[in-house]
Formats: structure tokens, sequence, C-alpha cells
């Protein structure tokens, strides 16, 4: 917190449940952490120093070294961290290309399935979509248990007796705090209120222009939320400490609402709820994770198939067409300053005049290219440049390396890259003050790019299993600075990220998935490795070992630090095969008669998995092996050209698929199937690492407000 009187920052520290800051009541200084001077800092005078004071001198000098190492192995495991997070979004791009080739060469697969395909990427039909989720048709069980309408009170008893009456009516802040203490405990909103509360926020999202206009002169103050990622805990304590929505405490939500956490579905839901209740001071950006294809992938597409059977397919096209409408950016007028806020980034394509114009429910999906208004199999130029531009909205990032201008974003492959020169043009061309944007996780919460005119706001802490903090913007009108609040909702330590030896390996979900991605690639690894052990005696030079996995992981991690926990080595060199002794890729269903088959599905799982759902049109669970062989074809074809695509590998993958023999692929039971086995006897692989957390994930909760 900067403090206006002393000119000095502070930092407020640990808050109890109920936010308040600690029991001393005190807020306690930073040490110069925050200052980016501190480390030019140089003491003017000495004084006479006594052999206590050198000592003690020693100790703070020893301490501030095992500090600074401490900080140098968390940095490491930090990129670690964001290496592998890119590296698995690198399938959204290779579904993206394989769709543009599907446009020009569909011949080469059924026209069902190539109907189905062309399907993903068009608007849902009105009328089949307001008939099949109309909440009027929708009956609530008898037998149903969860709140009815979130309009409940508690008896003497202690129990809840419903009323019946319904979401039916206008949606009240009442109901708003209703349904969130009722997603605290962790029951589920029946579909019926689901589709009531979708509709009504699709009504207002269809009636609003491509851009959010945030206009500080009568809101006062805007808070900037960034990606929350389906984590309900990160949610409420940002409602908790910085107030509900309402006429006078306005939000923008800058996209990425779902995937990944296991609540996203609560999430959005509540966000939809504050837009419907306060629709001038609520904003919702749309991000890359608002699109049906992704969600596919990252968790919210299967959160609804299980939290709604029954009708799991209507609801996935109302939120699939809900994404589609939502604004494309925001722009803020805080007076003395212009704000945007995007998603993802800029790059020398983008034209704010032209995205202010066009058809944003056009773009169902991103990895799906919309049919051309020419009705042409290819989009025209125009449309091309205008689809790339939506593109770098909600993909792009800027230059990790500090580099000018735009490049192909090569650690997400997709989108682009965008040096500091793009930023400052950009923003003299708009009369903009700063870009703030999300989509990426940052240690702090935030981080500052390009001279300050660029701030990425990340709001889901501890995100994915690891332990960043997340934060949230506020700007204050007539204001040229934002307040920063940085918070954590779980007590997980950073050591979790440093791959320590005290927690088992396997149960790191970074090394964990830094393990799938060697032992998918096992064949392939194996092969580059015996091909460059020249003297044949299982040993290969370091930097050659690096190099390797390098090229056939396709990530670009620091291996010379990892070496210890991935590979034995000895005074020859590495001992390649020994990367492969702890675990294997099990599957007890099958057995094929090549062995790299295995390895090929599984390491194809996330590509299957997305096509799979896209032709299995109504959530059955099953296609069938014509249609299963037609995704092998897509998939080899995108990957090598139609000359490459072998019909004899492909019939053994769909027989090895069809696990009962009757001619239905389960992907369910695939998915279930495969396993990636610590086979090394440690009694300790079965202990789970402990996470103290509440229902309302507000206990422990930290929090650090900066301004800067």
């Amino acid at each position: 917190m900067w403090h206006k009187a002393t000119g000095r920052f502070f930092r407020s520290v640990y808050q109890d449940d109920n936010n308040c800051v600690n029991s001393k009541n005190e807020i306690v200084p930073q040490v110069a952490a925050l200052s980016e001077k501190a480390d030019k800092m140089k003491m003017v005078s000495k004084l006479a120093v006594s052999p206590v004071e050198k000592s003690a001198s020693k100790i703070q000098a020893a301490f501030r070294k095992h500090q600074a190492r401490l900080k140098l192995k968390k940095q490491a495991a930090w990129q670690i961290h964001e290496k592998l997070e890119y590296s698995s979004e690198q399938t959204e791009s290779k579904l993206k290309d394989m769709f543009e080739k599907l446009l020009k060469s569909s011949d080469i697969l059924s026209p069902s399935v190539t109907k189905l395909l062309h399907k993903a990427g068009l608007p849902v039909e009105e009328k089949e979509l307001l008939k099949l989720t109309n909440p009027d048709n929708i009956q609530v069980d008898a037998t149903y248990q969860g709140p009815r309408n979130y309009l409940f009170k508690v008896s003497s008893m202690n129990q809840i007796n419903y009323f019946v009456s319904g979401i039916e009516g206008p949606i009240t802040r009442k109901i708003f705090v209703d349904l969130i203490e009722a997603f605290q405990r962790g029951q589920v909103l029946h579909e019926k209120y689901v589709c009531e509360i979708l509709h009504q926020a699709r009504a207002i999202l269809k009636s609003l222009p491509n851009f959010n206009h945030v206009d500080l002169t009568y809101l006062r103050h805007v808070f900037v939320v960034g990606d929350l990622h389906g984590q309900l805990a990160d949610l409420l304590h940002i409602f908790n400490s910085n107030g509900l929505p309402s006429t006078d405490n306005a939000y923008v939500f800058n996209g990425d609402f779902v995937d990944r956490g296991r609540n996203s579905v609560e999430v959005i839901l509540l966000l939809l709820v504050a837009l419907i209740l306060y629709p001038s001071s609520v904003f919702l950006n749309r991000g890359n994770h608002e699109d049906i294809m992704v969600t596919v992938r990252y968790g919210f597409f299967n959160e609804v198939n299980q939290k709604y059977r029954t009708r799991k397919a209507p609801l996935i096209d109302l939120f699939k067409d809900i994404f589609s409408w939502l604004p494309l950016y925001s722009y803020v007028d805080a007076g003395k300053c212009k704000i945007i806020i995007l998603h993802g980034g800029i790059s020398d394509k983008i034209n704010l005049k032209k995205l202010n114009h066009l058809s944003r429910n056009r773009y169902v999906s991103i990895e799906v290219s919309p049919q051309s208004k020419t009705g042409a199999k290819r989009l025209t130029e125009e449309e091309e440049n205008e689809y790339r531009q939506i593109q770098d909205l909600f993909w792009s990032d800027p230059d990790p390396r500090g580099r000018k201008g735009c490049r192909k974003n090569e650690d997400r492959k997709m989108a682009c890259f965008f040096g500091s020169d793009i930023t400052h043009q950009f923003l003299k061309q708009y009369n903009l003050s700063m870009i703030i944007r999300s989509h990426q996780v940052k240690q702090d919460g935030y981080e500052y790019n390009h001279d300050g005119k660029v701030l990425t706001v990340f709001s889901a802490s501890n995100y994915c299993g690891g332990s960043n903090w997340g934060a949230v913007v506020r700007w204050d009108y007539d204001e040229e600075e934002p307040w920063i609040i940085s918070f954590k909702t779980q007590a997980i330590e950073m050591e979790k990220l440093s791959f320590s030896k005290q927690l088992t390996l396997f149960e790191d979900p970074v090394y964990r998935a830094l393990i799938e991605k060697i032992m998918t690639n096992k064949t392939a690894l194996l092969k580059r490795f015996e091909k460059a052990d020249k003297n044949k005696n299982d040993h290969l030079p370091l930097t050659t070992w690096a190099d390797i996995l390098s090229d056939i992981l396709q990530v670009d991690l620091p291996w010379l630090i990892l070496r210890s926990k991935l590979v034995q080595e000895d005074s020859k060199g590495i001992l390649y095969k020994t990367m492969f002794n702890d675990y294997i890729l099990d599957n007890s269903k099958f057995q094929m008669s090549n062995a790299g088959i295995m390895e090929d599905l599984y390491m194809r799982k996330d590509m299957l998995l997305a096509l799979f759902n896209l032709i299995d049109y109504n959530h059955s669970g099953f296609i069938s092996r014509i249609e299963f062989a037609d995704i092998i074809k897509l998939i080899l074809y995108g990957e090598n050209g139609i000359g490459d695509v072998n019909d004899a590998y492909i019939a053994e993958l769909t027989s090895a698929m069809d696990f009962d023999k009757n001619g239905k692929i389960d992907f369910n039971e695939f998915l279930e199937s495969f396993r990636i086995v610590n086979v090394k006897k440690n009694p300790t692989a079965t202990k789970k690492a402990a996470v103290k957390t509440n229902s309302s994930g507000l206990n422990g909760t930290t929090t650090n407000e900066v301004r800067v």
C-alpha cells in the first residue's frame, strides 16, 4: 500500500476469515522489495563495528545468500511451470491448423463426419436452442434435494425449508447473496434455474456493442479481475474483500471465467447474475477459454456434463452461444487516463474500428474459422485478416525476450508475441494510457511490461496446484496509477513447485505433467538417444541429451538443472535409458502388436478428446468405429499430409479402441484406462500433501495491497 503522507510502501498482512488485519491491528512496513531502486542504495556513512555486530553481520549475510538461492530455485521452478502450461495449449494451435486443412480437402472423411466437424464453427440455431432450454418446459423433480430457487429460510430445527416460487421473476440482490452461500456449501443449482439465468443474461449480452464503455465519471472507480478459471474461493474472496458488485462498485471481469477449476459453472453463473442485476456497472470480457472447443480439453465441458446429465447437450449449446456474445474488450475513461482492458494482447494487425463493427457471434470458436459470408470454402482476404485479429486479441502475449515488433508466439503456437514498440504505437494511435490484460499466470498475480504500459493481472491464486498469488486491480477516477491487491486463498507453499525431495515427485503437478510428456514420447526419445549414442555404451553428453529432449518434446526447459530429478549420470555422461526406469505407460485393457501405438494414442489424447466430442453431437459417450477411424485420419492428415495416412495403422488403432468388440468406441473408458504408473518401490508414493482450506476459501487468506 502506498502511504501518501510518508511516501513509503506498506504491505497489509495475514487476515482472518472476517477479512480484518492481524490481531495486532497493525500495518507492517515492507522491506524495500517493491522499490526498483532498492538494489542501488548505498550506505553513506560508516560507524565503528563491535565483534558482536560483526558476527550478526555474518549471520545476516549468510541468511541473505540462503534466501537468494531459494529465490533462484523458486524462479527456476516457476519458469518450468509456465513453459509446461504453454506447451499444453499447443493442441489448440494444432486443432486450428487441422480445421484449416480440412476446409481445403474435406474429401478424405465421410460426409456425415465432415458436416459435424464444420458445425463446431457455426452459431447455434436460435429456434431449436430456445425450445430445448426453455425453463418453462423443465420440471423440478420432487426428489431434487438441492436449492430450488435460493430463496430459503432456516427453521428453528436448523432444517432448510424451500420456497416454491422459483426464479421466474426478477433476480434480486438477495437471490445473488443466497446463491453465493449455497455455492459455498457445495450445492448445485437445478438446470431449470440455470436456464433462466442464462437466458436473462443472454438477452443483455446480445444488446451490447462489441466493447464495454466504462465511464468512471459516474462510477468513480472500477475493479479489474483477471483469470478466475473456475476457482470459486478466489471469486468469493474478491467479493468479500472489495464488496459485491453494485451500482457504485463496478467490476470488469477480463475473461477465462471457466476451465481448470472445479466450480466453473458456479463462477460463470455468479458473474452472469451480477450482470443481470447491474448491467451498467458489471462488464464481462471474453477470454480464450470462453470457447467451447477449448473447454472440451480443460474441464468446463465435462463439468456441465457431470452436473447436468439429463440436459447436457442443450446446456452446452446455450453456453456456447453465450460465449459468442461476450464483448471483445472494455474501454475505461478514468478522467486523466484512458485504459483498454482485453484478455490476451494486441498485434500490428489490430484495428479497433474494425473490431467494433464486426459480427462477434460469428466467432463461436477461435479454433474453427467462421464460414465465409460469400459462401465459398475459404475466407476472403478481409475475412482472414479479421479472424487473425480475433486470435491476437484473445491469445497474444508480450514478447518474453523484449524483442521489437510482432512474431509468432513460439510458446503457445497461436497468435503472436508483441513488442514494446507495438504497444507504444497502439496507445498513441488510439489515445490510450495503458493496456490491462490477463491470460498469463504470474507469480505475484500481476506484472508490468513495456515501460509500465502493459499490466497483466491474474486472479486465480495457487493456479493448477501451484503457489502463485492472485491479484485484482482497482482504478479510481482521475488517478494516473492503479492500486494492485494481491492475495492467496489457500496455504500452499512455493516449495511445491521446487521438486523438493520432501514431496513425492510424482505428486508435484508440474513434475507429473513433465513425466507424462516424457513417457508419451518414450519411443521417439529412445530412437534419437540411441542414434546419437555413437559409442553404443548407453551414455550421452549432457548437452546432446538436453537438445534431444527440447527437440522431441517441443518445450524449452532448463534440462541441466532438472537432470538430477529425471535421469542418472556418471563420469561418462548421461545414462539416458534410466529416464524410463521409474515409470511406465500402463494399460491393462489390451495389448497391441505395435508397442508404439499405445504411446501414440496417449500422446494424442487431447486431440482425440476434442474431435470425439465434436462428432459425438448428442454427448452419448460413444461413436462408431467408422467415425473413430475418420478422427485418426484427420489427425494424421493434419500432421503429415494425406500421402502418409496408413490404412492398416488406422485399422489397428480402431480395433484396439473397440474394447467390447461391439462396433462402438467408448472414449471415457479409453481415458480411464490409461495411466502413467510409478513402478519404483516407494512407501511414500501414496501419501498426499495436505492443504488446509475451508468451505469459503477465506481462512488463512494473505493479502498484499500495493500502490504502484
